[in-house]
């Protein structure tokens, strides 16, 4: 690929645009990445990867119609403009047709390659009348796709706000962490059988000064997969650490439940930090909960699983979040070193209602007990839920019915007394 082949895909797709829009053709640019070429660069060359890269734009090229125009967009990139569409669904068509050619492996000189393709869609609405805003529309999509783990995405203008909003986050967050703009709630969780608080959990808030509360989920959606994902879940834990030994002082007999992130587990300093930060704080490791959702978990990234026992042997306690909400191999579950499965609420609020939902609680409730794991239900917001899951023999809730997630002097407060004069809730 050469910059003089880049031009000229950008002047000859600009004049076709503009005479599609003159008669009203339906048209859309396709931004096709393909991934698994960088990989080649550090193998075969540069000049070898360009040579790959011309031949499947030839092979794009003798695929469509013949009056789209097809030419490479970026080192791993091609662009398609698609001129004379029947109706803008087509354009989704031919994106399927580009992803069913390039999933194939193609003969390159004596090797057998296979890329996979991922693509972004940007529909010519009419109001689009230059070319760099509809690559920068397909480019957009492009980026959700690959955030949504997709092959083909559709440009929305509501994803590309939130895309916007994402980076305008992501910027702030780092003075967000130096700052004190972030704060620490804890909710409690509570033996069934004693009526005692076990633990609590870390909740991550973040009251922005202009734009309000952000959301926790939105918050680590934006700084997953940057560097700032380890410097936030390890302030996260420092700051969990440091708040428990405090409310432990103030008796509430409680330990904390921290969550990380799928990317913590590949970073190769995480167990060596969360070793220091126990030992700056002076919390046992017994008394903290690791907590990781089931995605993560069975994602089995390069190093995870080392991770996750590097952990264990450390002396924390794992547990598998949103259990249920994913798709658990049997095999996998009896690798992992885990003390405790955690019920999605999703199930929760819906078992009093739903036999279904209560039929896949007792399933899964009899399961971990099975692998000798404790069970914590979490949505648990009234006391008929409460004395269902009693009868069903799970150990732990956590919701609303117990307690809102609270800042620590709330906690203190509000649960150093239940925690001394609490009674057996058989008594209830």
């Amino acid at each position: 690929m050469t910059m003089h082949s880049y031009q000229n895909f950008l002047q000859t797709a600009s004049v076709a645009l503009l005479d599609a829009n003159s008669v009203n053709a339906h048209s859309a640019l396709l931004v096709v990445n393909l991934e698994g070429l960088p990989e080649l660069d550090g193998i075969l060359g540069y000049s070898e990867v360009d040579a790959i890269l011309d031949q499947l734009v030839q092979q794009l090229s003798q695929a469509l119609n013949a009056t789209d125009i097809v030419g490479p967009s970026g080192r791993y990139q091609v662009c398609c403009l698609l001129t004379d569409l029947l109706t803008d669904n087509h354009a989704l068509l031919a994106a399927h047709k580009i992803l069913r050619i390039f999933a194939l492996s193609f003969q390159f000189k004596k090797r057998r390659i296979t890329l996979l393709p991922r693509i972004g869609v940007a529909l010519n609405s009419g109001n689009v009348n230059q070319l760099q805003q509809l690559m920068c529309n397909a480019s957009s999509a492009l980026h959700q796709a690959r955030c949504d783990k997709a092959p083909v995405r559709l440009f929305d203008e509501k994803e590309k706000n939130l895309l916007l909003s994402g980076i305008d986050i992501w910027s702030e967050l780092d003075r967000a962490i130096e700052t004190g703009e972030l704060q620490l709630v804890y909710q409690p969780q509570l033996w069934i059988a004693t009526g005692k608080i076990r633990s609590t959990e870390a909740l991550l808030r973040w009251s922005h000064p202009s734009r309000g509360n952000i959301p926790p989920d939105q918050l680590v959606h934006v700084a997953e997969g940057t560097e700032l994902m380890i410097k936030l879940s390890l302030w996260v834990f420092n700051t969990a650490l440091r708040q428990c030994a405090e409310y432990r002082r103030a008796g509430v007999d409680a330990g904390v439940s921290i969550n990380l992130s799928a990317g913590d587990l590949c970073d190769p300093e995480l167990v060596e930090l969360i070793e220091q930060a126990v030992n700056i704080w002076n919390v046992a490791p017994s008394d903290v909960m690791i907590e990781l959702t089931e995605t993560a978990i069975m994602e089995d990234q390069p190093g995870s699983l080392e991770t996750l026992h590097a952990l264990k042997n450390i002396g924390f306690k794992l547990a598998m979040d949103d259990f249920g909400t994913g798709y658990s191999s049997m095999e996998r579950l009896l690798q992992l070193p885990l003390d405790e499965v955690k019920i999605d609420r999703m199930f929760i609020r819906g078992m009093l209602n739903q036999p279904t939902y209560e039929r896949i609680v007792e399933t899964m409730i009899n399961m971990g007990h099975q692998l000798g794991l404790d069970v914590i239900a979490e949505g648990v917001e009234d006391l008929a839920t409460f004395e269902r899951l009693r009868a069903l023999g799970c150990d732990v809730v956590q919701g609303y019915f117990v307690g809102a997630g609270m800042p620590i002097a709330a906690l203190i407060e509000e649960f150093a007394a239940m925690n001394q004069n609490s009674v057996p809730l058989e008594n209830i």
